[in-house]
């Protein structure tokens, strides 16, 4: 992994935006979503060319876990040359199959238009292993946080994102050690930073850890919660600072003091933070 220099972006670090979109617009109704089970993953390279002879356009594909019983999941947007019915498109796809053969494919689901559209219907909930995920756009984020600070005040705001924060944290940890078997500090420090990245949430760099001093510098990268406050004169990062006081503290069994140096919501390159035990 590329290591940050001072004043370099994502696209700097060559990370690519990962499109998650399950709707694709389609006025003309050329658009089917389709899933299919696998019953070997050897089968998806016959499946692909099957889906070519057919003369079906892959848009966008996405795939499940692999099961216990080596089964996948395999999830696509078909764009076929001309309009068709599901049970059309579907009835095409099976006789193909049967003529090439294929017995690695079952539960063959061809979905309706959704009126222009085409979407997902197939997947819910949105899960990371076995815990359910809900995703808010920018929007939504803002409309909820500045909704809450024109209602409530902002330092009453602040205030609660910092203990909801600090609650995360500690919950967040404790799953890393009960559930992922995570002992040492370092080892929870880089599973938080890979899935702070997983989420979308921000790119984390530990610039400095010193388990012993129990203090840590941390630096954010695109940080959601100060995105939204460019143009502020002052630090805007109290959920993700309380995730940091809770994450240590859970850690460590000690409170620990969190400050914002550098805020990219006003003006700064990056958000960064001094992470330190608190006196007793």
């Amino acid at each position: 992994m590329s290591i940050m220099r001072r004043g370099e972006t994502v696209s700097e670090l060559k990370y690519r935006p990962l499109d998650l979109s399950r709707m694709i617009r389609d006025p003309e109704k050329k658009i089917h979503f389709v899933s299919l089970t696998l019953t070997k993953s050897e089968a998806f390279l016959s499946l692909l060319k099957l889906l070519q002879k057919c003369g079906l356009n892959i848009l966008a594909l996405t795939g499940e876990s692999i099961t216990a019983k080596g089964k996948i999941e395999v999830s696509m947007f078909l764009e076929a040359s001309r309009k068709m019915g599901r049970k059309e498109l579907k009835n095409m796809i099976i006789k193909e199959m049967e003529f090439e053969k294929m017995k690695d494919v079952e539960n063959i689901r061809v979905f309706d238009h959704m009126g222009g559209f085409d979407v997902d219907t197939y997947h819910f909930p949105l899960t990371v292993g076995n815990t359910r995920i809900v995703i808010f756009s920018p929007p939504i984020l803002e409309g909820l946080v500045k909704g809450f600070r024109n209602s409530f005040g902002k330092s009453i705001v602040q205030a609660i994102l910092w203990n909801q924060g600090k609650e995360a944290g500690k919950i967040t940890a404790k799953m890393y050690k009960e559930d992922f078997g995570i002992s040492k500090a370092r080892d929870a420090l880089e599973m938080l930073k890979a899935r702070a990245l997983m989420f979308g949430w921000t790119y984390m760099e530990l610039l400095t850890f010193n388990e012993v001093k129990r203090k840590a510098v941390i630096r954010l990268l695109e940080n959601w919660e100060c995105d939204i406050f460019k143009g502020s004169n002052e630090p805007q990062n109290h959920f993700m600072r309380g995730i940091l006081a809770g994450f240590f503290e859970c850690l460590f069994g000690r409170v620990f003091n969190v400050t914002e140096v550098k805020c990219i919501a006003k003006g700064d390159p990056y958000c960064e933070f001094i992470v330190e035990k608190m006196e007793e």
